[in-house]
């Protein structure tokens, strides 16, 4: 679903934590996320790791607040980071509401992030590029 190209308020956020959801869970979220997502014209990826999950939002200042607050206090995830948010002049997922991306086997990689003291905006963003943009098709 195409979002409608806009640059005013816009941000993005970034990051990872422990999955505690069940791979039926990991589908409701989607569902839940693509439907939510519409309505609030935020678009973003989420992957999916069997171990973690790592997503980028992007959509109006309001509205990311009200869905991190929401994912924050959801039980299914746990030692949450944010490694990037901040404003941003274009979307990188204009194309999703929810893009979806399952690695299996790649828990390390996000496991490292969570275990480091501080995580480098370079190094996230590098992090970004690689679990997102570089992937194939995110279906969506």
């Amino acid at each position: 679903m195409n979002m409608p190209p806009s640059s005013a308020g816009l941000r993005q956020v970034f990051y990872i934590s422990r999955s505690r959801a069940t791979p039926v869970e990991v589908q409701r979220i989607l569902a839940n996320a693509r439907h939510r997502n519409g309505l609030r014209q935020v678009t973003g990826a989420l992957l999916f790791t069997g171990g973690h999950f790592a997503q980028v939002l992007e959509g109006s200042p309001q509205a990311l607040v009200e869905i991190m607050a929401a994912i924050e206090a959801d039980p299914r995830h746990e030692a949450m980071t944010r490694l990037i948010e901040g404003d941003i002049t274009q979307r990188r997922f204009d194309a999703w509401t929810m893009a979806f991306v399952e690695a299996l086997g790649v828990d390390d990689l996000i496991h490292q992030l969570l275990a480091a003291p501080e995580v480098p905006a370079e190094r996230a963003e590098r992090v970004l590029r690689l679990m997102f943009e570089s992937s194939s098709a995110p279906t969506g």
